[in-house]
């Protein structure tokens, strides 16, 4: 498969429809994900639905990457802190897209980082943890077929337990960190590794580099982009992206 990395410019993998599991190093943290949705955002109309697992959905990230806060706005969150509260959010998920798309607010990418992270815990069995992961991967199967979206995955292990999620991915991409650099990887081995140059010396990936890459986005998509960047890391200005909810919430 011919892939476009570069996005007008800026060099982030474009998204698909259908399920894609991404895997990142761990020591990039969660801002790669983060920077791929707001990518894509940039890019398409529509809402982002985002299922959390073990904190990926930090709004402080969130908000220091993107070109412009209105983009956070079309991001709904919800939280889920026991693998039932995850299978629930997961369960409702398929009435809030379409009620959303009733709302002239059509789904643009479904996001459900550390998928199987809450199905390790000790308060269910492996068995049944296992059950609800993959009738929960096939009800995030049928919204990106139905809807014809992204469904963007991300697994903290790579085991037995998280193999339902390669089987159910369309495609797997990978995102390692390099003495240059992160890069992005597909199955087929195209790559394109991010450098960003500083002076006599290579910069690794910071809060920075994502922030450069996803203005230059910006501005290839004709967005609007606050002179002054994005606002300081403070309490006060730190907005929630859509107003994150509960598991009770949904």
């Amino acid at each position: 498969m011919q892939r476009d990395w570069s996005n007008g410019g800026v060099e982030l993998p474009s998204l698909q429809p259908g399920v894609t599991l991404l895997d990142i190093d761990s020591s990039l943290g969660v801002e790669p994900l983060c920077a791929v949705v707001l990518d894509h955002l940039l890019g398409e109309s529509g809402r982002a639905f985002w299922v959390d697992a073990g904190g990926h959905a930090r709004t402080r990230t969130l908000h220091r990457l993107a070109p412009h806060s209105r983009y956070l706005d079309r991001i709904t969150v919800g939280r889920g802190f026991t693998a039932y509260q995850h299978a629930s959010l997961l369960d409702r998920l398929p009435r809030i897209v379409s009620n959303s798309a009733l709302d002239r607010e059509p789904p643009a990418l479904v996001v459900v980082p550390g998928m199987d992270r809450l199905y390790r815990d000790d308060d269910i069995p492996r068995e049944q943890a296992r059950d609800l992961l993959v009738r929960r991967l096939a009800t995030l199967a049928a919204i990106a077929r139905e809807r014809e979206v992204p469904v963007v995955l991300t697994r903290s292990r790579e085991d037995e337990l998280s193999e339902p999620l390669v089987a159910a991915a369309r495609e797997t991409l990978t995102c390692e960190a390099t003495k240059f650099g992160p890069r992005f990887t597909d199955e087929e081995g195209e790559d394109e590794t991010l450098v960003y140059h500083l002076g006599d010396g290579w910069m690794q990936t910071t809060l920075a580099f994502w922030q450069e890459i996803l203005q230059h986005r910006a501005r290839a998509a004709g967005a609007l982009v606050d002179e002054d960047g994005p606002a300081a890391d403070t309490p006060g200005n730190v907005p929630s992206p859509s107003t994150p909810v509960t598991p009770e919430g949904w």
